[in-house]
């Protein structure tokens, strides 16, 4: 009895061991995604000179398992709100990241870093920044919802802060 429940145990034992090895070792996969995206100035300075933006984004990403690594390109535009007399803030930026899907692989966190290059309808500043991006998101069926807030510096000198939401399909390969 002892031998044949010890005989057991390392069958058990070996069984686990096998089934996860082998999902460590999945093939990688590709995603691409395409969204638009809603964004709002956060902070103070950037509230009194700009309105609320428009963009789109669209990007992609290799990953294995749970975690991918992620590119993506957007171009937002702010309108002023009347008192800034520099127009429009229009951002293109260059972003690369990581997402980690923590639950089902439906469920995901994701942070970003990058290049910003922006410029002003009415005003000859332009500037190309650091910026970064963190959030989270939501991918089903193709279908994907971010919520993210990011942070870069402008041509003039004040600091942007600006909360996401973006919508759009994603696609993975």
């Amino acid at each position: 009895m002892y031998k044949l429940s010890k005989y057991l145990l390392v069958c058990i034992g070996f069984l686990f061991a096998a089934t996860n090895s082998s999902a460590q070792f999945k093939l990688p996969h590709l995603q691409l995604v395409g969204m638009g995206v809603y964004s709002t100035p956060t902070n103070s300075a950037f509230k009194d000179g700009f309105k609320s933006g428009l963009g789109v984004e669209a990007g992609a990403g290799l990953g294995l398992g749970s975690t991918m690594l992620m590119g993506t390109v957007g171009y937002q535009t702010y309108g002023n709100n009347g008192l800034n007399t520099s127009g429009n803030l229009r951002v293109t930026s260059i972003k690369a990241g990581i997402r980690q899907y923590i639950f089902l692989g439906h469920l995901f966190l994701l942070g970003n870093l990058g290049n910003a290059m922006q410029s002003y309808s009415s005003n000859g500043a332009k500037s190309s920044n650091f910026i970064y991006e963190y959030g989270a998101g939501f991918r089903l069926f193709g279908l994907e919802v971010q919520a993210t807030q990011t942070h870069w510096e402008q041509p003039l000198p004040f600091t942007s802060n600006a909360f996401n939401v973006k919508l759009g399909f994603s696609f993975k390969l």
